[in-house]
């Protein structure tokens, strides 16, 4: 009997809570469209059932009647937001969950996908995984399993015309009075990607920066794409214009200038077979740096839109958030060696992933630092000792393939907005705690 009088008393406290609770949601969604009437009303009866609630001595009776009271006051008020019905749960739940992961995101974590190679292979970027066009395409369980464990997208490409492949390249400029050429690129703020067969030019849809260079190096020119270069593909491709160049396969085409790879396809025969990895997502600290100060060696996340050299050619500000490697603080004085990083003098020999570069590491997928990235608007070589001036200089791991300070300039230390914590995907061996 003891423990059903507390008992009881419990729940009817917890009851006249909740109906109190609805009732305040009540006139906070509908007091707009309620009389001063009703809500005077309404009022009235929340104050008397909190006033039975206070009272010393428990009245069950009297709290029963005034809940049944203000419960069918609410009826009459409520609309939609009284009584909840299952579905208003739900839909109440979802929208306080999406509020938490908001306010998570805002303050706290970032969920970031890594959106090049230029951090590889601390990070990947979209990659390519390329098949031999005759060899099988993946089947229906294989496509399943790998868009789930590498969010991989196959690509399975045939030809729209009869005749030879050719590679459009476009010219870059003379190295001792002879003419320099490399794959042309698309845009940055294009998808289609074009190759020509015959005379017919292709196109097709890609991912956003992804590099199709390694997808044309691996399916045309296997024995160059094995060479192991300290530039990687870079220098790979360097070699394959020089001998298509040397045999006369480079020629004006009503398309421009096209290499000629010789391979002649049939219409409908498939020229590509490959998949694109879609990246890293992991999730970015974005407090730490309000506690302290990033440092030299941190891998960084930052927004771009204050970065000249990254707008488009309408000179629309880039709206990307990039990660990249913190190499030099204001004042220090950076300079790159025979692909050695030298910060006020002296080697750099941490973290790890700086440490492997200076030391090119290939085995590792570390293959140095280059010092400069051509002729660019805003670059800032490392050639000659660079001094930092108020900004963060900041270098990809991937060196030979990473657009970054030496090409446009310094990152305004107010837009770094954190620092990776874990890789949350790929399932693959990076998946961790970032490095």
């Amino acid at each position: 009997m003891f423990l059903h009088y507390f008992s009881k008393k419990h729940q009817a406290r917890k009851s006249a809570k909740e109906l109190l609770e609805s009732a305040e949601r009540v006139r906070l969604y509908r007091g707009d469209l309620l009389s001063a009437e009703a809500i005077a009303v309404q009022l009235d009866l929340e104050k008397k059932l909190s006033q039975q609630l206070s009272e010393k001595s428990f009245d069950a009776k009297g709290i029963d009647e005034a809940l049944a009271e203000l419960h069918h006051a609410l009826v009459k008020n409520g609309g939609k937001v009284y009584p909840i019905s299952f579905l208003g749960d739900i839909v109440e739940m979802i929208v306080m969950a999406v509020i938490v992961a908001g306010a998570v995101k805002g303050l706290l974590l970032m969920p970031f996908k890594i959106p090049t190679n230029s951090m590889w292979p601390t990070y990947y970027g979209k990659t390519a995984v390329v098949r031999s066009p005759e060899a099988p395409a993946p089947d229906l369980g294989q496509l399943i399993w790998h868009n789930i464990t590498d969010w991989s997208s196959t690509y399975l490409i045939n030809a729209e015309a009869s005749g030879e492949v050719k590679i459009p390249l476009e010219f870059v400029g003379y190295n001792d009075r002879a003419k320099v050429y490399r794959v042309r690129q698309r845009s940055r703020e294009s998808s289609l990607q074009e190759i020509v067969i015959g005379n017919t030019v292709q196109s097709f849809s890609l991912p956003a920066e992804f590099n199709f260079d390694a997808v044309l190096l691996r399916t045309f020119f296997p024995d160059f794409a094995e060479m192991p270069l300290q530039r990687q593909d870079g220098e790979r491709w360097e070699k394959v214009i020089a001998k298509a160049m040397a045999e006369n396969r480079i020629v004006e085409s009503p398309s421009g200038t096209v290499l000629l790879t010789g391979k002649k396809v049939k219409e409908g025969q498939r020229i590509f077979n490959f998949d694109v990895l879609t990246g890293d997502m992991v999730f970015a600290n974005r407090i730490i740096y309000h506690f302290v100060n990033p440092e030299a060696g941190d891998a960084i996340i930052f927004r771009t839109h204050r970065i000249p050299g990254l707008s488009d050619r309408f000179g629309n500000p880039s709206q990307n958030y990039y990660i990249k490697r913190l190499a030099g603080l204001p004042g220090d004085e950076l300079f790159v060696d025979e692909g050695k990083l030298y910060r006020n003098g002296k080697l750099v020999t941490s973290p790890e992933p700086m440490a492997l570069n200076c030391q090119r590491a290939i085995s590792r997928g570390y293959y140095g630092y280059l010092a400069d990235l051509g002729n660019q608007p805003y670059a800032a070589p490392l050639t000659v000792p660079y001094k930092v001036t108020q900004g963060f200089y900041a270098l990809g791991d991937n060196s030979a393939n990473s657009f970054d300070s030496r090409g446009w300039g310094e990152v305004p230390p107010e837009d770094v907005v954190g620092k990776p914590l874990f890789i949350l995907h790929p399932f693959s061996p990076r998946w961790g705690w970032a490095k």
